[in-house]
């Protein structure tokens, strides 16, 4: 039996270094970069197919959130342009249930408190609107208007403590801070602490500026002038807003 001599095409080809170049050296990539890629390669593909797969189920996400918003919106906008109250009322607890998530849920239960509150049903509808405080950001722009309508809630079904510990929060909002000022001081008047219904007239009488409502000093006048005839008037009506 002969033996391959070590001069042989075959042997000599074998012997001969590796000088092809793949993808990866044609990227000039650093060498010890080059071994670790290809030490890695199989972690590095399931990493890759995990991001791909991060990303396009954020895609989803996103599409599939605009699209609840969009049909929520639309189901809100029908169930406000029925005139039947019993079928808006249902129409409304269909976008609760099943947009839940969306802004369109959050202005449906705001509007079926507001029907509570018209058909005269106040304690529910104060339920209703704290449940909607508790569940909204600190910043979102619906705090203080959901937070005047339930003070006013509790007002009328006759709870002063709740009311006074809400426009208490109110007369800090930016916009809201006349209307605070006013609740307060028919929540004094009702629990006839006439004490306090002053200092609050006063502290309101004492942060407005030259540029301020005329009228509103005026009104602020009148009542502190009443209030120290001790003739106080207790008005049944909120005060008109005051801005």
């Amino acid at each position: 039996m002969s033996t391959q001599s070590l001069f042989s095409k075959k042997n000599i080809q074998s012997q001969q270094p590796d000088t092809r170049r793949g993808l990866l050296e044609e990227l000039n990539l650093p060498p010890e970069m080059i071994t670790f890629i290809r030490k890695n390669a199989r972690n590095l593909q399931i990493g890759l197919i995990c991001v791909a797969v991060l990303i396009l189920t954020w895609i989803f996400y996103d599409y599939y959130t605009e699209m609840q918003e969009k049909k929520g919106a639309s189901l809100l906008a029908s169930g406000l342009q029925t005139e039947s109250t019993e079928q808006r009322i249902e129409m409304l607890e269909n976008v609760i249930n099943d947009y839940g998530r969306t802004d369109a849920a959050r202005w449906s239960k705001l509007e079926l408190a507001h029907l509570d509150y018209k058909d005269g049903r106040f304690e529910a509808a104060a339920a209703k609107y704290k449940e909607i405080l508790e569940t909204l950001p600190a910043q979102n722009s619906l705090v203080p208007l959901t937070r005047l309508n339930l003070a006013q809630s509790y007002e009328d079904a006759g709870q002063f403590d709740q009311a006074i510990a809400q426009y208490s929060l109110l007369k800090k909002s930016p916009g809201f801070i006349n209307q605070g000022y006013w609740g307060l001081g028919r929540m004094y008047m009702a629990k006839e602490d006439t004490e306090q219904a002053r200092k609050t007239y006063e502290e309101l009488l004492s942060s407005l500026d030259d540029t301020s409502d005329p009228g509103l000093k005026l009104q602020l006048e009148a009542k502190l002038a009443s209030l120290d005839a001790g003739r106080p008037v207790i008005s049944s009506q909120p005060e008109a807003n005051q801005q």
